[in-house]
Order: structure tokens, then sequence, then C-alpha cells
């Protein structure tokens, strides 16, 4: 079941890769939208480190506080100051730390423990099933912007064959 799990969060982390490479420049940072595309990248990837170590968390070198979160407003409801954005080489090498340590990640899992957050009152296992899906659910958001913006052709990866 390890290499399953593995598996499917390498894939939906290449899926992701490929969207943060096909982005226009003039998309990257674009107004229009609520969450500019750099920002929808970044939480997705800081919630999915987050979420394959609980416990150890330890938030990302370059990690500057709220950007992580989308919105314009912090859970206490104070507003999010964006004083600059992410570069696709920076998301793309975070991508790669993650991708990298995510099978010793899972692989250390006990997976009948619990979570670890208060928010997610369920076990390991559901949790790498959930992160698994918000990473989909976003990369989702950010194809469907891709397209309609004229950018087609992201790969569908089933499963990683690492």
């Amino acid at each position: 079941m390890i290499k399953e799990i593995v598996s499917q969060y390498k894939a939906s982390l290449k899926m992701l890769m490929d969207t943060i490479q096909k982005c226009p420049n003039d998309l990257w940072e674009n107004n229009e939208y609520e969450n500019q595309y750099w920002r929808i990248v970044y939480h997705t990837l800081f919630y999915t480190s987050l979420y394959l170590e609980p416990a150890k968390f330890i938030p990302w070198a370059k990690h500057i506080e709220n950007y992580n979160r989308l919105g314009s407003v912090t859970y206490d409801n104070k507003p999010i100051i964006i004083n600059k954005a992410y570069s696709k080489k920076e998301m793309l090498d975070y991508l790669e730390i993650i991708y990298n340590d995510c099978e010793s990640l899972v692989k250390n899992t006990l997976m009948e423990e619990k979570s670890g957050f208060d928010w997610l009152p369920t076990n390991r296992m559901e949790l790498h099933l959930y992160n698994i899906r918000h990473i989909q659910h976003h990369t989702g958001q950010l194809v469907e912007r891709l397209r309609q913006n004229g950018v087609k052709g992201i790969r569908w990866e089933t499963m990683s064959s690492e």
C-alpha cells in the first residue's frame, strides 16, 4: 500500500509541475483572479509538505508568513500583505524537495495514528488520501486557468513509474 500511495503522490506532483512549467509569464502574477496563479501553486505545495510530516514540519526556507493562505485575509480576519511573488523556479525547486522527500515520509508513517490536525479528525492513511486529493483539486484549478488562457496539453499522470 505504501508503494501505491507514493506513486499517486508523485503522479500528482508531476501534474502540478507540468502546470507550473506551462504557465505563461503574464498569467503567473495576473491579478484578474482572486488568487494569483503562483499563490495557488504555493498554497498547494505548502500544505502538501505540512500534511506529509505534521509532527516534524518545518516550513520551506523561503516561506513568508501567510503566503500559504488563499484569499485576502487570515483566519483571524487580518489582511494578507503580498510584497512579492514566488518565481516559477522557486516553486519548481520547492516541488522537487517535496517530490524527493515524499517516499521516505510516507514510508515512515504509522497509518493508524491520528492525523495530527484538529481540523482533520482522521488517521494518517486518510490524511495521505486527503493530501493527494488536495494536490489534484488545485492542479485542476490551474489546468482550467491555463485552458481559459489558451494553454492546452497538460499531461495526465496515471502513476509514477519510479
